[in-house]
C-alpha cells in the first residue's frame, strides 16, 4: 500500500469528498492528513488493486504517490 495526495476537482462538494473517503476506509485504505482546511485534498493510503479506480473518479483532478519534493537543481 502506498501513500498517494488526491486532489479534487473545484466542483466537489464536501459531502462527495467525504464519500469518496468512506469509500477508501471500506478498501482498506488510511487517511494520513486531510488538507481541506487549506484545499480540496488528501492525503491517502490505498492499496495497490484500488489506485486505478480511485484514481479516475470524476471528482479527481489529480492523483498522485505522495513523495519528497526537491526544489535544489
Amino acid at each position: 500500500m502506498k501513500c498517494y495526495i488526491v486532489m479534487f476537482k473545484e466542483s466537489a462538494t464536501k459531502e462527495v469528498i467525504e464519500g469518496y473517503i468512506n469509500r477508501i476506509q471500506e478498501s482498506g485504505g488510511k487517511i494520513k492528513y486531510d488538507y481541506s482546511d487549506l484545499m480540496k485534498a488528501v492525503a491517502v493510503w490505498v492499496p495497490d488493486s484500488f489506485v486505478q479506480s480511485f484514481s479516475s473518479d470524476p471528482i479527481v483532478e489529480v492523483m498522485e504517490e505522495d513523495g519528497v519534493a526537491n526544489t535544489q537543481g
